[in-house]
């Protein structure tokens, strides 16, 4: 069920990353600078530049005639003056100049020096995030035994992160899709960083890991729920309907990107909520390991730290909500992560139950027992 899962959200990420590249008529080089206020920078260009709105100074328009060598290319040197996101096209009578590829990218920032703790901050949720997968990999080695981890989590989970990744990798790579997210957020800041797509590609890996030790420890009765697997594959079949309009160009790709998103986010709120309600049920925290929710409450911590200080380092508050999974994602682990935190510390505090070992029977929490149908 798992690996069903992955291999159609796998298969879903190849046809909208192939159908989504461009050929370039002109380059610009480098394709991307990034300056702060007052600052030069020279880039090569072929074109006309259009309107630079104050957010850089002044620039004149370049007629090329192509009658020699030397006239096909000329470098021009911009100056940052107030912060934002500027996107330079390029226009011709004579040939087509796509300005979904032929364009050049200029992030305009307050501060050198911020944008590499912005880097840095990045870097630690990655880190807090990444290896929060791993202690309960290891636990579940130690014990030789999954029970006390929810399987419906399981099969949640790797639903959704496979769903951000391909959000995170196709945003990050394509042009097309960049484009689009600039034509709908003008001078915006792209939310998407290359942390954010090692992270969930990592994710998908580290999920994979977890599932296989389901399939050979020890697991007692446990299974995924009836109703998990309901909402898995709504969610698939609502991708796979939605990718199938989108390459009939009925639907921008950006939109399908933020259905992958939103998919992602769904997730979220419903996969916590089992495996809370297993550690009630049970009285008992055993097989869940609180490293896991620590190590997770930092990354959601330093993610939404991440998004306000590159809103502020830009002038771009409104880049926040241009990847609201990301920002959904920090606010939904840090609520969740406080209630298992109260779980372990408080409710049901490991000292008083290591004393003997609660495993669920098998008419206390069968397949058919999920958070999604539970009646007080």
């Amino acid at each position: 069920m798992h690996l069903t899962y992955l291999s159609v959200i796998f298969f879903l990420f190849l046809l909208i990353n192939f159908t989504t590249q461009d050929t370039s008529v002109i380059s610009f080089q480098p394709s991307s600078i990034s300056i702060v206020t007052g600052e030069n920078k020279s880039f090569l260009y072929d074109g006309k530049l259009d309107n630079v709105h104050g957010y850089i100074n002044s620039v004149p328009n370049i007629t090329f005639t192509n009658e020699t060598i030397d006239d096909r290319s000329q470098f021009i040197t911009v100056t940052g003056r107030r912060q934002g996101h500027l996107v330079l096209t390029a226009q011709s009578s004579q040939i087509n100049i796509s300005s979904l590829v032929d364009f050049l990218l200029i992030d305009i920032a307050r501060s050198h020096v911020l944008n590499i703790f912005i880097q840095i901050v990045g870097w630690i949720y990655f880190l807090a995030w990444s290896v929060s997968f791993y202690p309960q990999i290891i636990l579940n080695f130690r014990r030789r035994s999954v029970i006390g981890l929810n399987f419906d989590f399981l099969s949640l989970n790797i639903l959704g992160h496979t769903s951000y990744a391909v959000f995170n990798i196709v945003l990050y790579t394509s042009s097309k899709v960049q484009q689009q997210y600039f034509a709908q957020h003008p001078h915006g800041v792209l939310p998407v960083l290359l942390n954010d797509v090692i992270f969930s590609g990592h994710a998908v890996f580290a999920c994979s890991v977890t599932i296989i030790q389901s399939l050979i420890y020890e697991r007692g009765n446990q299974r995924v729920s009836y109703v998990a697997r309901a909402l898995g594959a709504v969610g698939v079949v609502f991708l796979l309907i939605s990718t199938i309009i989108s390459l009939s160009n009925h639907l921008p790709t950006l939109t399908l990107l933020y259905f992958f998103s939103y998919v992602k986010l769904a997730i979220t709120i419903l996969k916590y909520c089992p495996q809370a309600w297993m550690n009630y049920k049970r009285k008992s925290t055993e097989g869940w390991s609180i490293g896991n929710i620590l190590l997770d409450f930092t990354g959601g911590v330093f993610s939404l730290l991440q998004m306000f200080l590159l809103s502020s380092n830009y002038n771009d508050w409104t880049s926040i909500f241009g990847s609201p999974t990301k920002l959904g994602l920090g606010l939904l682990t840090i609520l969740f992560d406080i209630l298992f935190i109260t779980q372990h510390y408080i409710l049901y505090r490991p000292n008083l139950q290591y004393s003997k070992r609660i495993n669920m029977s098998n008419n206390e929490f069968n397949d058919k027992t999920s958070i999604i149908s539970m009646k007080a």
